[in-house]
């Protein structure tokens, strides 16, 4: 791999790195709430030094509290902070790493419950969609004071020891409000044409490098497209590009997208267009002569490659694919792109689990933001190990067991691995999740699990075999309703349909369940042309779901005619047609075919005829309890690990 442009090294101002792979700045909630360093954080930036990143990046750390995002943040605001930072970097440095610290105020995008009434502030009292706040503009005397407090962050940087600092220009934060004239009405010196909203961010540059002196790299973060109108062009971002090249800038880091109005285009979940950036960051870097990062979906290292050697940029940021897997850029060097795990850009282990107060977890990877506390250990003696179920659950109970030394079979009853995971990717835009089974079941073949596919294993042969622990990860099965005239109605499961065992037949199709798997399953249907109607009995539909893509998914559906009747309860089915209680009004629904997405329950069979055997038993995942697959994975880890 010496000619592979990945492992080329490049100087980005006085830094050497020794390949083109940057973990951009991932939002973790691992600090306290005085935004101190913890354990956490060491580990988890140590985890991905060891992985072979050639320049990681700090999440933001805010150098104000009124420019906070999350309670458990890092900051850099205040001079206590710096000894915890210097042993962040100094435990990244022992790992071999270098780490650059993303300094940042959120301005109308800060989390308005963190900030004292009347200090969410902007350029212009300009709303904020995401956060329903309107914030208050900036006075000259305050504009100084925030960019000395920028200052003052940088000094600490330096203190700190830190490889290069960022300062995001981008996302809709409080720089950025001053650039876009979408949040910038000012009338001073700091509003008007793109060079007078430049003012602000160019004297907070000013300012950092004066604190950090002419050697320690400063990166700046730009959009390339706001996607919101009145904001920043493509045009724009060149022009910026231009000024930016005469400032002590070593590189720029290519993004989109606000977190007040464009959200998807910052954190790209699924639905999202894959490396589409490149083509704008490829003229960035013609038009400042810089250095250049771009980030945006650009998961596997094929594609990070085709960038780098047509030119389009000079260093790939990867933010949540190296969640997913913090050894990509070693199994890239080591020709081991099959052994990648993939981001599925599902958002649910990552913001979901951060929106929960849980910190920045991986759905597919359970040892994401764990890795201070959990390390997978051999087992004190090797025993026979049987796990039934080759869903995400017993994938993983079988690999971890096998990893630890004990000898596994895994048995599958149907002739594909994945189970619920395969299902959910049928959905539209969730193809990403075929790429977590594959690489599931690849890492339990490596690790030793014999699989036996198609094979329906009896209580009879587990009490005959008597193997030293049984793992019974047999998943759920779906709910049906005794809806009163459901026998004498087409009807189907949303599990036979998102596995392709039923086509359809004619256009009007009602989905009674408003869930996960029925929106998911509406989507699909609509996708292929049907007219689909949702009836949800709750007042809201996805209620389980992470805000952003659950957004995005509404939007799709709204877009492709699906009609969404929540607090709605079916009554009775006929032939054609549903009776229903919208709100207490009676209602008739009309329909070609009903598809049943009403939930799930666990699958105990085979628990509860190995109740009374004298084998070791352990049941993960949904035949425990209906669950998500983040949980049923680490579920599943757990129990493998105690084996």
């Amino acid at each position: 791999m010496i000619h592979d442009p990945i492992f080329q090294p490049l100087l980005v101002g006085s830094l050497s790195l020794p390949n083109r792979i940057v973990m951009t700045t991932v939002k973790l909630g691992y600090a306290t709430p005085e935004g101190e360093v913890t354990e956490r954080h060491k580990a988890f930036y140590v985890r991905r030094a060891e992985g072979g990143v050639g320049l990681l990046t700090t999440e933001p750390l805010y150098i104000h509290r009124s420019g906070r995002e999350l309670p458990i943040q890092m900051g850099i605001h205040e001079d206590a902070l710096t000894e915890g930072l210097h042993e962040l970097v100094a435990t990244v440095h022992s790992a071999g790493g270098r780490i650059m610290a993303h300094i940042n105020h959120a301005g109308r995008a800060a989390n308005p419950k963190l900030v004292p009434e009347g200090e969410l502030i902007s350029a212009s009292a300009v709303p904020c969609p995401a956060n329903k706040a309107t914030p208050r503009p900036l006075e000259g005397s305050e504009i100084h004071d925030l960019i000395q407090a920028f200052a003052s962050a940088a000094r600490r940087v330096g203190e700190a020891g830190f490889d290069a600092i960022e300062i995001p220009f981008s996302h809709g934060y409080l720089i950025h409000q001053f650039l876009s004239p979408h949040s910038n009405r000012r009338e001073d010196e700091y509003g008007g044409g793109l060079e007078d909203r430049f003012r602000f961010g160019r004297e907070v540059l000013e300012a950092v490098r004066g604190e950090v002196g002419p050697d320690l790299p400063l990166v700046v973060r730009m959009n390339a497209m706001d996607y919101v109108e009145g904001g920043l062009e493509i045009g724009d971002a060149l022009q910026l590009a231009r000024l930016l090249s005469h400032e002590s800038v070593s590189a720029l880091s290519v993004t989109s997208g606000t977190m007040c109005e464009s959200v998807p285009f910052c954190l790209y979940p699924a639905g999202t267009p894959e490396a589409h950036l490149l083509p704008m960051a490829e003229r960035i870097r013609e038009a400042s002569g810089l250095p250049v990062i771009v980030a945006g979906r650009l998961r596997s290292p094929g594609v990070a490659r085709q960038a780098l050697s047509q030119g389009k940029t000079d260093l790939v940021g990867l933010g949540r694919p190296l969640l997913s897997d913090p050894d990509w850029v070693r199994k890239a060097e080591t020709g081991d792109e099959g052994g990648i795990l993939l981001c599925a850009a599902c958002h649910q282990g990552c913001l979901g689990e951060l929106r929960k107060g849980r910190g920045t977890h991986c759905l597919f990877n359970p040892l994401t933001g764990r890795e201070a506390d959990v390390q997978t250990t051999p087992a004190p003696e090797s025993r026979r190990v049987v796990v039934v179920g080759g869903g995400p659950a017993g994938l993983e109970a079988a690999r971890v067991a096998a990893e630890r030394g004990h000898e596994v079979s895994l048995y599958e009853q149907s002739q594909d691995l994945g189970g619920q995971l395969s299902l959910a990717a049928r959905a539209p835009h969730k193809e990403g999740f075929l790429d977590a089974v594959r690489y599931m079941g690849l890492m339990a073949e490596r690790a030793g699990v014999k699989i036996f596919l198609d094979r329906r294993v009896s209580p009879e042969e587990l009490m005959e075999e008597g193997p030293g622990a049984v793992i019974l990860a047999t998943g759920s099965v779906p709910l049906t309703h005794a809806f009163p005239g459901l026998e004498e109605t087409e009807w189907a499961l949303a599990s036979e349909i998102l596995d392709g065992e039923l086509e359809l037949e004619g256009s009007a199709i009602l989905v009674i369940g408003g869930g996960l798997v029925g929106l998911e399953t509406a989507d699909f249907l609509a996708d292929r042309g049907k007219k689909v109607t949702i009836a949800e009995m709750l007042s809201d539909v996805g209620a389980e779901l992470d805000p952003l893509p659950r957004t995005m998914l509404l939007k799709r559906l709204e877009k492709n005619g699906v009609e969404i009747l929540a607090e709605t309860e079916v009554e009775v089915l006929g032939p054609r047609s549903a009776s229903a209680r919208k709100r207490g009004e009676a209602i008739e629904i009309p329909f070609d075919h009903v598809v049943l997405a009403v939930g799930g329950q666990p699958n105990r069979e085979l628990a509860v005829a190995l109740a009374g055997s004298n084998l070791e038993l352990h049941v993960v995942g949904d035949a425990a309890e209906p669950q998500g697959a983040g949980e049923a994975i680490w579920d599943a880890y757990q129990v493998a690990m105690k084996l």
